[in-house]
């Protein structure tokens, strides 16, 4: 692969950096050592690497472009961006580090490998310590970048204290290139503004090490961070403008230790959705923003990004920021599909501007600047549904499938479907990790418990099990599970919850030429919630079940009525599947 090779036995990605730009950003050569001996991790690996490197050569190349006669700017506005610099590229390594899960999966993968004989002892001991090492380097990650950060935080300290600022020599140029600072190596200019870099990378490493510990909140004490604000023309960061106060990142921080203090909960798909809408106005905003300094019109700029961000953009450009990715994909002939403006408005904006209410309610800014602001989709009287139910034709033909032929084979693929349709839930995170432990009776009737259900605390609730699924064999498929230590509903599913929505909605409702924009996985629930309403069933009751509405657990536990009603209306729903037919065949052929 090419800008990847194997140096005295280290696998390192080099990118040369073109000579008329070395001065802006500081180097000869970008690199990036210890990559992984796996072949599929490495290259994954390297894309993003490589990709980013690229990205910051073009933005290299822009800066050459379009440098200016500005007045250089102040030093302690400087040491501020440079602050703020580090402890951007410290949030953006911390949200690529493996998370709990990608090391599990990764684990399972090599067992996996081991059980099929990919890795064998017979092929010599290399293969598998080179997986294992690889597994215990994820592991280790974040404690070995933990360490990197102490020592150099060691070796700035007794560098500020020397006064040697070779440490920063890299940064140094690249400033005194880009600012056209007046001063060469070893001048007092020169100096002055090493010493200004490091004492704001001390500063920075300090919060880092914090954030270890999980505080989000700490301030620079260094008076050359926090002096008077110098006059807007001479200030640095986005826009011109200095920056001071609490990030973004630090709100967040602070938002969530609140929003789960005392015991109290927030799903974890929402705490993660918070942390990525953070990354992406940061990615935008090119540093970790104070919230004071966030105005009304970088929200609409942002807004406007994010009509032309690419779907999946990380998963697609791998190392590229969000501006950098846009870019990206504007260059291809045919580019990637952008966001939808429904996911916009719900997810990124409302997250962020959630996040800055609670910045404007604790003093942190006067008003929040995103109030408001989200893209315009129209009247709703006017608007197409986004998804349909699936129609009894439709229904009839993805459960008229050969696959559904035979109840004892059915795997994750079949009962995924099966639950879905039956259950109503909003998708993939409701059921993919539900937990065997939370199948059980309650007052004498089967019901699932959606205890990791994320929208909000009605979504935490029971669903009873129709009786068309237990009369096909889901009890004797959970039996089965526990008979084998399984410890989830769904093992396949659970480890990549968007496993069986892929395939259905790309696979197999393609095959069956049924598939549309408003025909997908998550049509299941409008599809039982369709039925639930020809059945006559009522519309509380129809909403307990779906969890929009409350259902009262703890009475469950008092009186039988609410569980007992919503199976009595559950059960009314009768889609009378082909293969209930095949399976009451089966039935009356085996007691003949």
């Amino acid at each position: 692969m090419k800008h990847v090779q194997k140096v005295r036995g280290i696998w390192v990605v080099r990118v040369t950096v073109p000579e008329e730009l070395r001065d802006i950003i500081g180097v000869r050569e970008l690199v990036e050592r210890g990559l992984p001996n796996d072949t599929r991790q490495r290259e994954r690996l390297a894309v993003g690497i490589i990709n980013g490197f690229y990205a910051r050569i073009e933005e290299a190349q822009e800066q050459l472009a379009t440098r200016g006669d500005a007045p250089a700017p102040h030093l302690s506005s400087l040491a501020k961006a440079h602050y703020q610099s580090k402890l951007s590229v410290d949030s953006q390594k911390r949200s690529a580090m493996p998370t709990p899960d990608v090391i599990a999966a990764e684990e399972q993968r090599i067992y996996e490998r081991i059980d099929k004989g990919e890795i064998s002892i017979s092929n010599g001991f290399a293969p598998m310590i080179n997986a294992m090492t690889d597994l215990e380097l994820m592991r280790g990650a974040r404690d070995h970048d933990a360490r990197l950060r102490k020592r150099r935080l060691d070796a700035l300290r007794s560098g500020l204290v020397a006064r040697d600022t070779k440490l920063v020599e890299s940064d140094l140029r690249r400033l005194t290139s880009a600012q056209k600072l007046l001063g060469g190596p070893g001048s007092t200019q020169w100096i002055d503004l090493g010493l200004a870099l490091m004492r704001a990378e001390i500063e920075a490493l300090e919060r880092t090490i914090e954030r270890d510990a999980g505080d989000y909140g700490g301030q620079p004490q260094d008076p050359l961070l926090t002096e008077p604000e110098v006059e807007p023309t001479q200030s640095v960061g986005y826009q011109g403008r200095a920056v001071s106060g609490m990030t973004l990142s630090g709100a967040l921080q602070a938002f969530h230790k609140e929003r789960t203090a005392g015991g109290s909960t927030l799903a974890a798909k929402t705490m993660e959705e918070h942390k990525n809408a953070v990354r992406m106005f940061n990615e935008f905003m090119r540093t970790d923003v104070p919230v004071r300094k966030i105005s009304k019109k970088d929200v609409i700029d942002y807004k406007n990004a994010l009509l032309n961000t690419p779907n999946r953009y990380t998963m697609r450009f791998p190392g590229l920021t969000l501006p950098q990715a846009i870019k990206a994909n504007a260059k291809l002939g045919k580019p990637h599909a952008t966001l939808a403006p429904k996911t916009i408005n719900m997810k990124w904006l409302s997250h962020l501007s959630s996040i800055l209410q609670w910045a404007s309610n604790n003093g942190h800014l006067e008003v929040n600047p995103a109030q408001g602001i989200r893209v315009d989709t129209g009247s709703k009287v006017h608007r197409e549904p986004s998804y349909l139910p699936f129609t009894r034709d439709e229904r009839n033909l993805i459960f008229g499938h050969e696959m559904f032929s035979d109840p004892s084979t059915y795997g994750t693929n079949q009962w995924a479907l099966l639950v879905m349709l039956y259950t109503g839930v909003r998708n993939s995170s409701e059921m993919a990790r539900m937990p065997l432990t939370n199948i059980y009776e309650e007052q004498g009737i089967p019901v699932f418990f959606l205890a990791d259900a994320s929208k909000n605390q009605r979504s935490k609730r029971l669903v009873p099990i129709h009786d068309d699924l237990i009369s096909i064999g889901l009890m004797d498929y959970v039996h089965r599970l526990r008979e084998k230590n399984e410890t989830y509903l769904f093992p396949e599913w659970a480890r990549r919850t968007d496993k069986v929505n892929d395939w259905f909605n790309n696979t197999f409702l393609v095959g069956i030429g049924i598939k549309t924009k408003q025909k997908v996985f998550y049509s299941f629930r409008h599809t039982l919630a369709t039925e639930l309403a020809r059945a006559g069933v009522p519309r509380e009751l129809s909403k307990m079940i779906s969890g929009h509405a409350p259902q009262e657990v703890a009475s469950v536990y008092i009186h039988a009525s609410p569980v007992q009603l919503m199976a009595e209306g559950l059960n009314k729903v009768r889609f009378d599947l082909p293969i209930l037919a095949f399976f009451r065949d089966n039935q009356i052929m085996r007691r003949s």
